[in-house]
């Protein structure tokens, strides 16, 4: 693998994993806020309205890793475990029931995430293929949506339009140094089918959940 595809998987990996782990910090941090309006309708009551538990560390942790891993590879009946096992351990540390809205909070966000950064990465290949920055409507709705449910912050969609401008030029800048090199598509490629796997995985949780709920 070359340099300048090392580069930009490097810029598009943390720009992905810093927008997930975004919606999980806001969708789990201890202030109210309105489920209904932040989360995937199908996981949660219309009038569900209530203060989300803290998570601590680990709890956070483990579950930024079933996200990274939700980029690579496809989720099986383990994973499902694995997101069950972190939602008991904080269940059994606050006292409170929140093991299964926990899990379903989770996929809801994960869809959130999912949503928006597979319209912006079709995005950012459109605007190196053409040379021009592409925006597209449903973009500018998802963006708008994701701020103002709170989910992620202003500043982070105004810098994805930032390099939405630096795909048109086929120029990405090193984070680590600061020069400039050019940008291949390749890489760019790459992280969409690892956003694409992202929403496969989004889609399975959903059926498990499922059928966990009419059990």
């Amino acid at each position: 693998m070359n340099r300048a595809l090392r580069i930009v998987i490097l810029v598009a990996g943390v720009a992905t994993l810093g927008f997930i782990g975004s919606v999980f910090w806001r969708f789990f941090r201890p202030i109210r806020f309105h489920l209904d309006t932040v989360a995937d309708r199908r996981h949660v009551a219309p009038n569900a309205m209530e203060k989300p538990v803290a998570l601590s560390d680990d709890e956070t942790h483990a579950l930024d890793r079933l996200s990274s891993r939700g980029l690579s590879q496809p989720y099986t009946a383990t994973d499902m475990d694995s997101l069950k096992a972190i939602w008991a351990v904080v269940e059994k540390r606050t006292g409170k029931n929140v093991s299964e809205r926990g899990a379903r909070n989770y996929a809801g966000g994960l869809r959130e995430a999912y949503n928006y950064l597979n319209e912006f990465q079709n995005c950012l290949l459109a605007s190196y293929d053409s040379r021009m920055p592409v925006t597209t409507p449903k973009l500018l709705a998802l963006r708008k949506r994701v701020v103002q449910a709170n989910v992620a912050p202003r500043e982070k969609v105004s810098s994805d339009s930032s390099l939405i401008h630096e795909a048109a030029t086929r120029i990405v800048r090193n984070p680590q140094t600061g020069m400039r090199m050019p940008m291949p598509r390749q890489g760019m490629v790459l992280m969409l089918h690892r956003i694409e796997q992202l929403g496969r995985n989004v889609d399975f949780l959903d059926s498990a959940l499922a059928v966990t709920s009419t059990r």
